[in-house]
């Protein structure tokens, strides 16, 4: 039933066509807006989501996402700390991170940047910054994976 045909002996299910991304941010209300955001025109994404960065690191070594929206401010162990950890790990290295945060901290691009995230956006961010950014964290992504073999 969700399989389509690519050729012989060769199918291809529908779903995996879509792109999973996946955010994590410790209060729900933002996940669903930034998924909302994220699908409301966009029929090649999946929005999955963690609420905060322990689970958010197992969802991501689980689910293989092609990319992950991060919020910054998270109790227990905040965003930097996470995109560290997804960069220290041979499973998730190469996935994309695209931090969010509410700070106005002149410094926080460069503490993104360090943490290896390819972008940080402040809240509130615009839909069509959010989704440029998130199309910059794909082809990003896609040239890790090409490179990666």
């Amino acid at each position: 039933m969700g399989l389509a045909e690519k050729g012989p002996g060769v199918s291809e299910s529908k779903e995996s066509a879509k792109k999973k991304i996946l955010i994590i941010d410790d209060e729900e209300d933002l996940c669903v807006l930034a998924s909302h955001a994220l699908t409301i025109d966009r029929t090649d994404l999946e929005v999955i989501s963690a609420k905060d960065g322990l689970s958010g690191l197992q969802r991501a070594a689980a689910d293989r996402p092609h990319a992950i929206i991060l919020d910054v401010m998270m109790p227990k162990m905040d965003g930097f700390e996470v995109c560290r950890r997804l960069k220290g790990n041979p499973a998730t290295r190469d996935i994309p991170v695209v931090m969010l945060t509410a700070s106005s901290d002149p410094h926080l691009n460069q503490k993104a940047f360090e943490a290896g995230a390819v972008a940080c956006l402040t809240k509130p961010y615009r839909r069509d910054t959010l989704l440029n950014c998130l199309d910059m964290a794909l082809a990003a992504g896609a040239r890790a994976r090409r490179r990666a073999g």
